[in-house]
């Protein structure tokens, strides 16, 4: 799952689109939750029969946590936004969407919704992933929502795009021989 104001289209979706042509990424509306969620929803539920890891990137990752906490699924979290009505803060007003130039208006009642989504299982297996270099979503807030409780790695150097893709791609890769 894309991260806020981005996309399919995005660089980091090409590539893992690339390494992995079964992928499907979801194209959601990432300024109100509510509609955020029932498109996941609809994304996702056709693909439950099957074997599925759950991967997002910043807003994406709560996303992804989330539904896999709602799914019991697995979920490699990619500099992930675990508190959106926080970190999302300076971007309420008219917001662009990077790749697609689609407009919209995040308010802090959307903001405030986040808190609904918070879940209180644990998906049945977590990977995540943070570059120490982000310069968005400091590291220290993997550190103190995952310590103990998922694969915790922490590169050093990067960025909020996430640079190590080599570690990316690994770690898809092992998710998915366990499923």
């Amino acid at each position: 799952m894309p991260g806020f104001n981005s996309s399919p289209i995005s660089e980091k979706s090409k590539l893992l689109a690339a390494h992995f042509p079964d992928i499907a990424i979801a194209d959601y509306n990432t300024w109100d939750p509510d509609i955020s969620y029932a498109q996941l929803i609809q994304h996702i539920k056709p693909l439950l029969s099957g074997k599925l890891l759950l991967t997002g990137s910043s807003l994406g990752g709560f996303w992804a946590y989330h539904l896999a906490s709602q799914y019991q699924l697995p979920c490699l979290l990619i500099n992930p936004c675990m508190s959106p009505e926080i970190s999302l803060q300076q971007y309420v007003g008219i917001v662009e969407n990077f790749y697609t130039h689609e407009t919209g208006f995040l308010t802090t009642q959307h903001l405030a919704r986040y808190q609904q989504f918070r879940s209180r299982n644990r998906p049945s297996h977590i990977t995540v992933l943070h570059e120490q270099g982000d310069e968005l979503i400091p590291y220290q807030e993997s550190v103190r929502n995952f310590v103990g409780k998922a694969r915790l790695l922490l590169p050093g150097a990067g960025n909020h795009r996430f640079s190590r893709t080599d570690l990316l791609i690994e770690s898809i890769r092992l998710m998915m021989q366990r499923l």
